[in-house]
């Protein structure tokens, strides 16, 4: 049947799925947002590069386990096109260019440009999705939806202000690293919402795999292999391919399937809010006006610029 003359669903029906993609959207914000504290015991006997290279190829493993269980017990997802030359290529593009170069781009940038400055230089990641997708897909630019990523952004420039004083700024290289970095991330945004319409647990495993292979290469150059790494910094880097590489792309790749990039993309604002949450309540840090700020406007932008009218039934 055509997609055309399908009844339309119910408010109820709508209701639950922006319902679902609110839950999945929070959910990768909690996985990303903790990422942090993974990364700090990784990098205590690991170096940078090479985290990142486990980190990519531990969360192709596992994302690789899972889909063999599947197909052992049976289950395979319906509706989904079936895997072709076309879809490895797009996908792996999307691995090296979108997803390992960022890496490597924010680490670079990461040794001479203060967080704060970097987190304002990711802030660039909606702003790129939203102008990207109006170019590339049907998802067009409305008022409404430049309205909600300014808010957004506002609301990032308010949590991290703060900061700037502390952590300092960075040179102009370093600051255009992360802009470009903000950008890869933004078509890998698009680039995967427009990839051939393969199901979510395959194309995160192709996304990770080959970005796991792009970050071996650069880290066989830039570092030597990490051969007194300690048990708890090797464990952080599994956890780290699990949860917020394995688990969170498959989640990402499934939500801009089922919600579009650019709503995925407001995980920007909302990651190092939470981040500064998880300070607050389980590292006693203190709490700041400029948290409840930014929560406010991060939340009233990405909501006026997610919701879409309803036509009339």
């Amino acid at each position: 049947m055509d997609t055309a003359d399908k009844a339309p669903a119910p408010p109820s029906a709508r209701l639950s799925g922006a319902a679902l993609n609110w839950t999945i959207l929070l959910v990768l914000v909690v996985i990303w947002g903790s990422t942090y504290a993974g990364i700090r015991i990784g990098v205590e006997t690991i170096d940078p590069a090479w985290l990142v290279t486990g980190r990519l190829l531990s969360g192709s493993f596992f994302l690789g386990v899972w889909l063999i269980a599947r197909r052992v017990f049976g289950f395979r997802p319906e509706g989904y096109e079936p895997v072709s030359r076309k879809a490895v290529l797009w996908f792996g593009l999307i691995g090296l260019s979108a997803t390992a170069l960022p890496f490597v781009l924010y680490a670079t940038s990461a040794k001479t440009t203060g967080s704060a400055v970097l987190a304002i230089c990711n802030g660039a990641t909606p702003f790129a999705t939203v102008l990207l997708a109006h170019l590339l897909t049907s998802d067009k630019l409305t008022q409404q939806r430049i309205v909600g990523v300014l808010l957004g952004f506002a609301g990032l420039v308010v949590l991290v202000l703060p900061e700037l004083g502390e952590e300092g700024g960075g040179n102009f290289w370093g600051i255009a690293l992360a802009v470009i970095g903000a950008w890869l991330y933004a078509i890998g945004n698009v680039g995967t919402k427009m990839a051939p319409r393969v199901e979510a647990g395959l194309s995160s495993f192709l996304i990770v795999f080959m970005a796991g292979l792009g970050a071996l290469a650069f880290a066989l150059i830039d570092a030597p292999f990490p051969t007194n790494a300690s048990p708890k910094s090797i464990i952080a880097m599994l956890l780290l391919g699990l949860l917020p590489t394995a688990l969170a792309m498959f989640f990402y790749v499934w939500l801009i399937q089922r919600a579009g990039s650019v709503f995925v993309s407001f995980t920007t604002y909302l990651q190092p809010l939470w981040a500064a949450g998880v300070g607050v309540v389980f590292l006693g840090e203190d709490l700041r006006w400029s948290m409840a700020g930014a929560l406010a406007l991060i939340l009233l932008g990405v909501g006026i610029a997610s919701v879409r009218r309803m036509k009339p039934v």
